[in-house]
């Protein structure tokens, strides 16, 4: 395993993909860090008696299907009230990846 993790960093098109895979340093950038990951949560927390209503309400006007069901059981499985730590985790770790370049230049100037 760490021969394989070895090959991976010294590998360039791995590099170049990880390199596209870094959110942009512009406003849109931050922006859809922050709306991807932060503001589904503070939704979720605030809003989840009135979104889970409204999806029950479709739910039980709709036919029943296997869509339905599976509707409702993710429903009540995404929509708690509970801050999902990973998804928060996830969005720090991109905001930290967006600006490591100036963090490790603070650190080099010490």
């Amino acid at each position: 395993m760490k021969k394989r993790l070895d090959n991976l960093k010294n590998n360039p098109e791995f590099k170049e993909r990880l390199q596209e895979m870094r959110p942009k340093r512009n406003i849109w950038g931050i922006l859809g860090v922050v709306l991807f990951f932060f503001v589904p949560e503070v939704v979720n927390v605030l809003y989840y008696k009135e979104i889970t209503a409204w999806i029950m309400n479709l739910i039980h006007n709709a036919p029943q299907t296997p869509i339905s069901n599976l509707l409702e059981l993710m429903t009540a499985k995404v929509f708690t009230g509970e801050v999902n730590y990973l998804n928060i985790s996830l969005g720090v770790a991109f905001l930290i990846w967006l600006f490591w370049d100036d963090i490790e230049q603070l650190r080099g100037r010490r």
